[in-house]
């Protein structure tokens, strides 16, 4: 950490509002962070349905720096009737567990598993889907994304679909849109095939700027590759096997997943998935998940690590924010207006696809006593190569006790059940920062808090408040 001293003249007279220029140091370091990274996967066996999360084995996976588990239903026994209450009632409480083991899910339902098998009606998925609608609003704070599913074998939308679904356009996007229309606006669907979103909105073109995170259907639905590095076309993906054309659909993703998530699992191996094209891959499409060890690809992962890319592939999916440096001042008064700011930039190979609190919370060297500011900037857009300069003013409050603050970052998840759980705030990737207790990023700096003898009154939203 260098600290220099910056002062600040306003109109004619230099007033003594020192800032202290913090230079912050990057960290290799690879550790967990939320709704990012390899996943864990909760999948049938053969056509058996796989039992509900344990807690336990959902706690083991700290360890692996896992915070995701893809969580597959299988629903075969309700092809031709609706979900029963014991099977929702399960449903609930995988949720519970995962919060409880402080992780994250990424659902799929399907009718069959490994050896094929019947999908359903589309009238039925429907059905299915505004059934599982309460439980979704009710937890989708532990909802990391859904894919698709129902369609097809593997509800992949690949493969036979007995009742034609894959195959039609229009079938497609009723269930595409009736799966948004049950998750609460906050969450993503992830698409097995890049065509497949062309076709339910019919628009080539890629989510822009204005567009993102705005709520709508189209900007709400991502990707999934299940079979990523297979072939040229990782099994059908690309809808081609024309270079060219392949190059067209990743230049779409490649624009398109700024604003929206790419998740998914390798397949076979095959020539592609070599450490320098996996990597060129994973930074072009913007990967956020990736499956840790599952089926016919953990020959390609034991590659990547005798290689020598695993590390680089555990610190980049997803997002990576380092703090660059700050500029904080060394004395505020109360009831006087506190500016700051600090520069940030995204080592990983996407951003956040989820919304994301951002605050500058003081706490008192001496009590323990907490106060917050909300900062209206957007994580989601702090993309990925990039230097975002954030600068950040709010009021001191008159009633604020004097003394000593440390000065503290916290990117904590909004939802309310999570807000205060610091394994789903994000930990910035610099050495001496991170505080596990809290889930706060210290700006490794505090600033004095003096009396004002002058009272002052502020209103609104931009002073900080005291932490309940």
């Amino acid at each position: 950490m260098i600290v220099t001293m910056v002062f600040s003249c306003v109109a004619i007279t230099c007033q003594a509002s020192a800032k202290k220029a913090i230079v912050y140091q990057g960290s290799n370091e690879i550790f967990p962070n939320p709704e990012r990274g390899f996943m864990a996967v909760s999948s049938p066996v053969g056509n058996v349905p796989a039992p509900p999360l344990n807690l336990y084995n959902l706690q083991k996976l700290k360890s692996r720096n896992i915070t995701l588990v893809r969580r597959i239903y299988l629903i075969e026994e309700f092809r031709h009737k609706p979900l029963s209450e014991s099977f929702l009632n399960m449903i609930s409480e995988d949720f519970e567990t995962a919060r409880e083991a402080r992780v994250k899910l990424i659902l799929r339902f399907t009718y069959n598993w490994r050896g094929g098998g019947d999908d359903a009606p589309k009238k039925r998925i429907l059905s299915h889907l505004e059934q599982l609608k309460p439980i979704f609003k009710a937890n989708y704070d532990v909802i990391a994304y859904m894919e698709a599913g129902f369609i097809g074998y593997w509800g992949e939308w690949s493969n036979i679909s007995r009742y034609g679904l894959r195959e039609n356009p229009e079938a497609r996007r009723e269930i595409l849109f009736k799966a948004l229309s049950v998750l609460p606006p906050e969450r993503m669907v992830a698409l097995r095939y890049t065509h497949y979103k062309r076709d339910a909105f019919n628009n080539e073109n890629p989510l822009t700027p204005n567009e993102a995170f705005n709520e709508s259907y189209r900007a709400r639905t991502g990707a999934h590759n299940d079979c990523f590095l297979a072939d040229i076309d990782d099994w059908g993906t690309y809808s081609s096997t024309d270079p060219q054309e392949v190059d067209k659909q990743k230049s779409f993703l490649n624009l398109d997943n700024r604003f929206v998530v790419q998740g998914g699992e390798v397949c076979n191996p095959s020539p592609y998935d070599d450490c320098p094209n996996t990597l060129q891959e994973l930074a072009q499409m913007r990967w956020s998940v990736l499956n840790e060890d599952v089926y016919d690809g953990r020959e390609i992962l034991q590659d990547w690590e005798t290689q020598g890319c695993m590390a680089e592939i555990k610190r980049r999916l997803g997002y990576r924010f380092r703090l660059l440096k700050s500029e904080i001042p060394e004395i505020v008064k109360s009831g006087e207006t506190f500016s700051m700011k600090f520069e940030i930039t995204n080592d990983g190979w996407a951003s956040p696809y989820n919304p994301r609190d951002v605050e500058i919370v003081l706490r008192n060297r001496e009590t323990g006593n907490e106060y917050y500011l909300p900062v209206n900037d957007d994580p989601r857009m702090w993309m990925p190569g990039e230097i975002k300069i954030v600068k950040i003013v709010g009021s001191i409050p008159q009633t604020i006790p004097i003394g000593e603050y440390q000065v503290f970052l916290n990117l904590a998840d909004p939802t309310p059940r999570l807000n205060k759980l610091p394994e789903y705030s994000i930990r910035l990737a610099n050495k001496n920062v991170w505080e596990e207790s809290t889930g706060y990023n210290s700006l490794l700096t505090s600033i004095m808090i003096e009396q004002n003898s002058v009272k002052r009154e502020y209103s609104g939203d931009t002073f900080f408040k005291p932490r309940n």
